[in-house]
């Protein structure tokens, strides 16, 4: 069951977005919060740290709350750099949806996802494009959680990032994304598809999407063949 803080939050985050709102205006007082949600003092002000974590919020003593963003940007800080989306195609691209359906995730799968056996996901199958290549740049299986499948059918037509459509949906808030990224061969599957030989080079891209509760709620998997990919990283020292 979803914590009060965390609906009231979802609702603020709504109304961010389709109310006439933008950046440097001042939020209402925690009195007028409170009244209007019908909450507490301290469920607000719990819902209002939920927010300035997600950067949409500027808190400080004394002074009223700032809006700093309408929606929470994409960017998420791991150990090296930060990043809209950590990883950068070389050009627009678009996703192509080839499948989607349920799946049970056996002790193999699981032991992929990095998540327990025997839970239920839709996987939504696609590939990635840009417009300056005739084959696929790349393929990705998305694991969504059973119960969020009523956003997979809107995957197809959306342009944004799938953790982004639930939580405009649903009111998840995605706290931390656990990336991980390997070596792998291209699996026979879906060399075809892009149009690579089987047993390729590649890199092994896996996300792990994760709820306040450290639960992953959407885990990709995607296969970027080797000829169209590197990974730059740049280091600086400081002072």
């Amino acid at each position: 069951m979803k914590k009060r803080y965390a609906e009231v939050a979802a609702q603020i985050m709504a109304d961010l977005k389709t109310g006439d709102h933008r950046r440097g205006d001042l939020m209402p007082s925690e009195a007028v919060l409170s009244a209007r949600f019908d909450a507490s003092r301290s469920t607000i002000r719990s819902a209002m740290a939920e927010l300035e974590k997600l950067g949409l919020i500027e808190r400080k003593q004394g002074a009223a709350t700032r809006i700093l963003s309408t929606e929470p940007p994409p960017t998420y800080v791991h150990s090296m750099s930060t990043t809209g989306d950590l990883m950068q195609f070389a050009g627009p691209s678009r996703r192509e949806v080839r499948e989607i359906g349920p799946i049970v995730a056996d002790e193999a799968l699981a032991n992929q996802l990095k998540d327990r056996p025997g839970r239920r996901w839709i996987r939504i199958r696609q590939t990635r494009h840009i417009e300056s290549l005739a084959s696929p740049v790349g393929w990705t299986d998305v694991y969504l959680s059973e119960k969020y499948a009523d956003i997979a059918a809107d995957v197809p037509g959306y342009s944004g990032l799938v953790y982004s459509l639930l939580e405009e949906r649903h009111g998840v808030i995605i706290h931390e994304i656990r990336q991980s990224i390997r070596a792998a061969p291209v699996p026979e599957e879906v060399a075809s598809t892009l149009q690579v030989a089987p047993g390729g080079h590649a890199l092994e891209l896996r996300r792990n999407y994760l709820d306040k509760d450290a639960i992953s709620q959407i885990i990709t998997l995607s296969i970027l063949p080797a000829e169209h990919y590197h990974y730059d990283i740049t280091l600086r020292r400081q002072g």
